[in-house]
Formats: structure tokens, sequence, C-alpha cells
């Protein structure tokens, strides 16, 4: 067993979960959504935040789910327009981890 420590500060967990009968996450557009938010993350924040596709949040019902850590917070009913408050809160909460 090797450790490594994690360099990301702040996890996002976007729920990429579809379902065959009804409608879940992904058929919400979640997946546009998790990549729009990666590649910001990637090129913007340092690598401090790190976004990753999850499987099912429990939250489906709620419209696209993301879980936000160490916040321990749910964004739910996400849409791709939210994309620019998603982004400002993330380095919000950054700069308050920071501090």
């Amino acid at each position: 067993m090797k450790d490594e420590k994690i360099k990301s500060t702040i996890e996002v967990f976007v729920c990429n979960h579809s379902r065959e009968h009804e409608e879940a996450c992904f058929e919400k557009g979640a997946k546009d959504l998790t990549d729009k938010l990666k590649k910001w993350a990637k090129e913007e924040t340092n690598k401090e935040i790190k976004v990753f596709r999850s499987g099912c949040l429990g939250k489906c019902s709620e419209g696209i789910a993301v879980a936000c850590f160490p916040a321990k917070k749910y964004l739910l009913d996400v849409k791709n327009e939210d994309l620019g408050e998603i982004k400002k809160g993330l380095l919000e909460a950054l700069q308050e981890l920071k501090t």
C-alpha cells in the first residue's frame, strides 16, 4: 500500500446516473455540466478544485445533483445556466478554506 496526499482542496461530485424507465440526472444534462465544470476547474483553479462524475447521489428526483466537499453541501435542481453561480461559489469557498 502507498499513501499519497490529495492535492485538491475542494471536491465536487456531479451525479451522472441514468435510469432506464425514468429520468435521472444524466438525462437532465449532467454530462455536459460535468464536462464544463471539469474543464474550468482544471484550467482555472490549479487543480485545487477537482470535479468528478459520480453515480447516483440519491437526489435525481430533485434535478441534477451536485455534492461539494468538504462543505458537505448539495446543490440541487442544477441547470447549465447555473454554471457561473456555481463557479463563483466554489471560488469563494476555496478562498475561505485558505484563510
